[in-house]
């Protein structure tokens, strides 16, 4: 309870020296304010939890200074102080969420620490429910993250590629290019320094991708040291230019150089276009597939097309 602090807004001086002297022995921290422009200031230069606010304050409204409040501080925990004249209409504000409760007019030690203590019960429930609202929304988008990116380089996955892929080959007026990329003698890289440097290799090679491409084009791990990049609005000399840039940015990198090694890699690309080279999808990504591997049969480090 010393956490909780509670503003008390009334335009009675005598009112709100009661209320400190009913609450005298309570741990609240208590704030007092008797009029709406001192009750504004200190909401806007300290942390308040729950206010307590008379029905007419200064000439004002005290139903439309808890509106004002609800909409600036929505947190705040907003509650009335009622004449039993004025019962339908308090009971109407609750109704309508604008106040959580209403303390009765003359007011009386015990049903007033009864209602603060409910209003603090409500904070604390309503910051509970807010901060697992944030941790399930930052969850989901972790999960929607995952569902699309592989986990070991951060590029798009399988899953993505095809579901992207499907949607573009909709519009043959929309052209774009896909470079296959697979890693030359990449099994002589994880023989010579083992699995994990040869999973940190590929996550190297990954940023290497990532720089040199840019939205909305994108990389995907393909599986095992094999990449793709789909190109979109790219013909095929502009897919040739970032193979080629791709090339020149892996041959001045030395790989697992954080790990005291120097590892030069290099990749061999094939490149298809659509829809030129087919109309399919299972037809482009066997174009560039195949014209990859040609290069692999003919020496390796080249680009296919």
């Amino acid at each position: 309870m010393n956490d909780i602090r509670i503003l008390f807004v009334d335009h009675h001086e005598t009112i709100l020296s009661r209320i400190e002297r009913l609450l005298q022995e309570e741990t609240f921290q208590k704030s007092f304010a008797d009029n709406a422009r001192d009750a504004l200031k200190i909401l806007s230069s300290r942390d308040v939890h729950i206010i307590v606010c008379d029905l007419m304050i200064d000439n004002m409204d005290g139903l439309a200074l808890l509106q004002l409040i609800r909409k600036q501080f929505p947190h705040i925990i907003r509650l009335a102080f009622c004449e039993e004249k004025n019962l339908i209409k308090i009971i109407h504000c609750i109704n309508n969420t604008d106040i959580f409760r209403y303390i009765e007019k003359p007011i009386n030690r015990e049903p007033l620490i009864k209602t603060l203590n409910d209003a603090v019960a409500q904070f604390f429930l309503n910051r509970d429910k807010s901060q697992l609202i944030l941790q399930l929304s930052q969850k989901n988008e972790e999960l929607k993250y995952l569902a699309m990116h592989d986990d070991l380089t951060g590029l798009y996955n399988i899953r993505f590629l095809y579901h992207d892929l499907n949607n573009r080959i909709k519009d043959p007026d929309h052209s774009f290019s896909v470079i296959f990329m697979d890693m030359d003698n990449f099994k002589k890289v994880v023989d010579a320094h083992g699995h994990l440097n040869g999973s940190q290799a590929l996550k190297e090679v990954a940023a290497t991708i990532k720089t040199a491409i840019r939205e909305p084009a994108y990389g995907v791990a393909y599986g095992g040291d094999e990449f793709v990049i789909i190109l979109p609005g790219f013909d095929k000399p502009m897919a040739v230019e970032t193979s080629e840039k791709i090339q020149s940015l892996m041959a001045g990198t030395a790989y697992l150089a954080d790990r005291g090694h120097a590892v030069r890699l290099n990749a061999s690309y094939g490149i298809s276009t659509f829809p030129e080279d087919a109309e399919d999808l299972p037809k482009l990504l066997a174009k560039a597939d195949t014209l990859m591997f040609e290069v692999k049969s003919k020496g390796k480090n080249a680009i296919g097309v």
